[in-house]
């Protein structure tokens, strides 16, 4: 006999589905038996990933939307409610990268559009979200923060700030949340293996005249265990704080990186 799955007749909400973590983590969810709501601007790519999950017998529901706009986050959590009946998890994946840049030459406006996706973009997502989440009892609310907000490196500060920013506030809502019995968490991911690593490696090689394997060894030479944890590995620690595994866990981090830092 088959397991029950870790998030069985939940209904969750993942942000940013592309290619990369946000398509890992609602494959993950709906595995272990949660209907998807797939959020994301990219029509295609959103219609791709609900074909897998449905051809797998699996439940999904594709909405086109940016998450920067309060009104679109609205239309994505009535529309979960509408088809799925409630909302248990809320996943923020939708992320924008630096532009790589040192603070005293960077541009502030590209810094603000940084932080209207990765801070305010998670913000409106969950703040639409959260009538939802009380009507049905509580539920679990999962950002994805990033390493470059503890271990600082060159050029990165718009987006570390931007994910520092996210990291306190998902303190602030898992204290305000609490009395809802709606916890809130967020995984800490490092280096992760998946296509935006791979154009990393691939771009290095290309300027640097290298061997991918060696590209891919420097970044491991800083990780304990020796690997670029892979995007379905960070998606476990989603279905993690998704599930009730995690019922008297609120307001923590969680570092997801190969042992690269401790925090």
């Amino acid at each position: 006999m088959s397991r029950p799955g870790l998030v069985e007749d939940k209904v969750a909400v993942v942000t940013g589905v592309g290619p990369g973590l946000g398509r890992a983590s609602a494959l993950a969810l709906a595995r272990e038996g949660a209907a998807v709501v797939l959020v994301a601007r990219n029509v295609d790519r959103l219609s791709g990933v609900a074909e897998e999950i449905t051809s797998s017998g699996g439940r999904a529901l594709a909405v086109a939307g940016n998450v920067t706009k309060p009104e679109d986050c609205e239309r994505v959590a009535a529309a979960a409610v509408e088809t799925f009946g409630g909302i248990d998890v809320v996943v923020n994946s939708a992320f924008r990268g630096d532009a790589f840049q040192s603070v005293a030459e960077s541009d502030l406006d590209v810094w603000r559009k940084i932080f209207e996706v990765n801070f305010f973009g998670s913000a409106n997502m969950t703040r639409a979200c959260i009538p939802a989440l009380r009507a049905g009892g509580g539920g679990s609310v999962v950002m994805v923060a990033s390493q470059s907000a503890r271990k600082i490196r060159p050029n990165e500060a718009g987006y570390a700030a931007s994910k520092g920013a996210l990291i306190t506030l998902t303190r602030s809502l898992a204290s305000e949340l609490a009395v809802d019995h709606i916890r809130v968490n967020a995984v800490v991911p490092g280096w992760i293996w998946g296509p935006n690593v791979q154009m990393y490696v691939d771009w290095q090689v290309q300027a640097r005249g290298i061997s991918s394997e060696e590209v891919v060894a420097e970044i491991t030479s800083e990780i304990p265990l020796g690997e670029i944890p892979p995007q379905a590995d960070i998606a476990e620690s989603i279905v993690f704080f998704a599930s009730g595994m995690s019922r008297v866990i609120t307001g923590q981090t969680l570092d997801v990186n190969g042992g690269e830092y401790f925090g």
